[in-house]
């Protein structure tokens, strides 16, 4: 995925859609003024879904939920309105709380088609016109692939048994090491034994898989060590140790890719195996979202 061009657009796009739902002018400008933070108030540490928000008098629990930022304030605190600030200094979002609420919520996975940027955000509670608190949450998701695991070496892992050729089907390990959950949207699999045998570079799969900070196995759909099918075999005899690139795309976050060397050999039947060596590694990332 390719950085959002038009994040300059649609944040101005996002202000007229508020501004045009009755929001106040004074309430939007708490994006854009006074909204220097304190250092006490930046939140950088992690507690399972929770994000910290520490210093603040008024924002009592920062969570992240499947696709939400979920928010809750302090039941004195008198609020009407908070401001979602993202790293560019743009009103991501805005939340109004009704007469005796404390919580609300902010979608900030899945809302829009491009990429999520992340970074330091600004949380801004605003009491009509005044502003009553301000915080910074950084929201990252940093996912890098550990490990690609072929069925037919793991066959006590999860594969779906009842297809006839599971065992050329191929998991993914991907960490995230970040704050907030990513969404991985397809897995290419450049060089792969099934892209050669349909005389392609790479096979990719689509996938709407959600990558929450820590590990996530995910299993290929389709394919991915297979050799042969109805029209024909691979000619492993003439191949001999080939790399395999394997790249997440992901909504939040960096392309990260994972390298694996593939011995072919064999005759009348293809041979696979993986070489076992430094190559074996996840590689830098790719494009940057």
């Amino acid at each position: 995925m390719t950085e959002n061009t038009n994040r300059d657009d649609s944040g101005i796009a996002r202000r007229a859609v508020l501004a045009s739902l009755g929001v106040s002018t004074a309430a939007l400008a708490g994006c854009t003024s006074g909204t220097s933070t304190d250092p006490s108030n930046t939140s950088n540490s992690t507690d399972g879904g929770g994000i910290s928000a520490e210093g603040s008098d008024v924002f009592t629990s920062v969570e992240i939920g499947d696709a939400t930022l979920e928010i809750e304030v302090a039941d004195d605190a008198s609020v009407e309105f908070i401001n979602l600030i993202d790293p560019n200094g743009e009103l991501f979002d805005q939340q109004r709380l009704a007469s005796g609420e404390t919580t609300t919520s902010f979608e900030i996975l899945g809302r829009y088609e491009d990429s999520v940027p992340t970074g330091d955000y600004e949380l801004v509670a605003l009491d009509g016109d005044e502003q009553v608190d301000t915080t910074t949450l950084t929201l990252e998701a940093e996912c890098t692939i550990t490990d690609v695991l072929w069925a037919a070496e793991n066959p006590d892992m999860e594969w779906d048994k009842n297809s006839p050729n599971w065992e050329t089907y191929a998991a993914v390990v991907i960490e995230n090491t970040g704050t907030i959950p990513s969404l991985l949207t397809e897995l290419e699999w450049a060089g792969a034994p099934v892209a050669r045998l349909q005389s392609k570079e790479s096979q990719s799969y689509y996938h709407e898989t959600r990558l929450p900070p820590g590990e996530t196995t995910v299993y290929s759909k389709r394919p991915v060590y297979r050799t042969e099918n109805a029209l024909g075999s691979l000619d492993c005899g003439q191949l001999g140790t080939e790399p395999m690139v394997v790249t997440a795309v992901v909504q939040v976050g960096k392309d990260p890719s994972y390298s694996q060397q593939i011995r072919y050999g064999g005759s009348q039947s293809c041979e696979l195996s993986i070489v076992e060596d430094d190559s074996d590694a996840p590689m830098s990332n790719g494009g940057e979202n």
